[in-house]
């Protein structure tokens, strides 16, 4: 059905106040707000990815004679891309991104590097000096690496080298070079022993990655949700000023019948008044009608963030989507299962409740005492040259080097270090408050899901409400309109008064503004029913995109 057979079809209604067989048909075409043919393929998939949109590229619009042209499933399409809800979310995805790198520095290798080189003069004390005046030159290169395990210990390697020359006599070796090779393990046996003691932070990071996905689902739900409100307010508005544009037609045939009436005296020139009244009113209608379509066209362009390219927000916006889809049969207990599976504020309960537990787990490790197992084994060489006037011999660093590779000189040591605070308050006050948020993040999840039960429950019978209030509309409006026909004939034949005429006429009008109510209440209950379930995501075609 194209726009301008509806249009054609509500004008010759329009024209023959008398003639309402196709009443039902009319207010479909105006709920339908111009609705696409029953033939028209399947959307694609509504792609939502976490990672930042270009906003600086216009959202792909279909403008046809200076009208916006909007199905429900592109307006979603705009505003899941383009809605800055939705773009303040993504930039706390990326933030728990982040967290998890952040957190994972604690296995980053770490390495260090200290030079000193010093010059030392010095007056001599005692005779053991070795020279009157001690001069004494040092120059010291370490190097050292050290990595975290995830069993809690720490391995470290360090490389010592030493270059002395002095000009005391007693010095066997001068220039000497020193190197000292030390491989160190250290373990904690009791406290902070184990994956978890090591990676508290990176687990509680990577569990709040989950929940931030979570809450960047329910950001969409609420998108989708507030996107399918707002389009059927609108359509609704639309609507409605369609059957108050009618509603002042009827209005003004009948004025024009009592003027003529007037003209050849049939009729009192009082019931002018009355007819001309009830147009006044009727425009009144027709002024608030065009202002609600503004406000609600309005509220849409905001959800799509529509900047102002050209002149997009003042382009009227004409929905085309279908507000007759019939929901899927769910029995209540099915409902409520799908719920309890699907809904994400129940996952993010749940992965809230694994960071306590962590936490539970960690601060019980923390009330033991402390008990670490350290362990070095090292290399170490000299060389230089040798002084003794007997055995003179030229040395340099490499002597000490060989001295390491051949592992000539060794030595380890092992050791055990204890410490316990004797009344150990805090640990146990941490400990014990880890127990107590557990329990509250228990408690939490068990209102969350009863929360959700009692939702689902509640828009199930809202659901099925709405279905009963749209075919009781539907029979009041037919009704009403078979009441202003026989009305309308007894007027003609004179057994009426043009104020009873305009009262069934302001019957008819609002039972049909009650059944464009009940339809729009229809489609904003079906998507209340499908957030309720969890499945509002999956329904309206929408795929997250990892």
């Amino acid at each position: 059905m194209n726009e301008n057979s509806v249009q054609g079809t509500t004008t010759t209604a329009a024209t023959d106040g008398r003639s309402t067989g196709h009443r039902p048909r009319i207010f479909l075409a105006c709920l339908l707000c111009f609705c696409l043919a029953a033939t028209q393929l399947p959307a694609e998939s509504i792609q939502v990815s976490p990672q930042q949109p270009d906003l600086s590229v216009p959202p792909s619009l279909s403008i046809q004679e200076g009208t916006l042209q909007l199905s429900l499933e592109d307006a979603k399409a705009i505003a899941l891309e383009r809605n800055l809800g939705l773009v303040v979310e993504r930039f706390a995805q990326e933030q728990a991104e982040l967290e998890i790198l952040q957190n994972k520095g604690i296995y980053d290798l770490f390495t260090r590097a200290d030079f000193q080189k010093l010059s030392d003069t010095s007056p001599a004390a005692t005779g053991l000096d070795g020279a009157l005046v001690q001069e004494f030159e040092l120059m010291d290169l370490d190097l050292g690496v050290e990595q975290l395990v995830n069993t809690g210990g720490r391995v470290r390697f360090d490389w010592t080298n030493r270059e002395q020359e002095t000009n005391s006599l007693f010095a066997l070796l001068n220039p000497s070079y020193r190197i000292d090779m030390d491989l160190t393990f250290i373990q904690p046996l009791l406290r902070n022993r184990g994956k978890l003691a090591t990676q508290r932070n990176l687990l509680i990071a990577q569990t709040n990655r989950g929940i931030s996905r979570e809450t960047f689902e329910l950001q969409i739900t609420d998108v989708i949700l507030s996107v399918e409100g707002a389009y059927w307010n609108l359509a609704e508005s639309i609507a409605q000023l369609d059957v108050a544009a009618e509603s002042l037609d009827l209005a003004k045939q009948l004025h024009g019948q009592n003027v003529i009436r007037v003209e050849v005296g049939t009729l009192a020139p009082l019931e002018l008044v009355q007819s001309e009244a009830g147009v006044a009113s009727r425009e009144v209608e027709i002024i608030r009608a065009r202002a609600a379509i503004g406000d609600r066209s309005d509220v849409l362009r905001q959800l799509m963030n529509l900047e102002r390219y050209g002149d997009l927000w003042d382009l009227p916006i004409v929905p085309t989507s279908d507000p007759f889809e019939q929901p899927a049969t769910v029995g209540l207990d099915e409902a409520i299962e799908i719920a309890l599976e699907n809904r994400p504020e129940l996952r993010q309960q749940q992965l809230a409740l694994q960071n306590r537990q962590v936490d539970v787990d960690y601060f019980r490790n923390q009330r033991q005492a402390r008990l670490d197992f350290a362990g070095t084994y090292g290399l170490n060489g000299v060389g230089g040259d040798i002084t003794d006037p007997d055995f003179p011999s030229d040395g340099d660093y490499l002597d000490a080097m060989d001295q390491i590779l051949n592992a000539d000189f060794d030595g380890w040591r092992v050791a055990l270090n204890f410490a316990f605070p004797i009344q150990n308050r805090t640990a146990k006050a941490n400990s014990a408050i880890a127990d107590v948020n557990f329990d509250r993040a228990l408690a939490v999840q068990k209102d969350v899901e009863l929360g959700v039960v009692t939702e689902v429950r509640r828009v199930a019978r809202a659901l099925e409400a709405s279905l009963e209030a749209v075919e009781s509309a539907e029979v009041a409006r037919r009704l009403q309109e078979r009441n202003y026909e026989a009305e309308q004939k007894r007027y003609d034949n004179g057994m009426s008064t043009s104020f009873q005429v305009l009262r069934i006429q302001e019957d008819v009008t609002q039972a049909r503004s009650q059944y464009v109510d009940a339809v729009s209440a229809y489609r904003r209950a079906l998507a209340l029913h499908y957030q309720s379930m969890g499945t509002l995501i999956d329904e309206s075609g929408v795929e997250i995109i990892d």
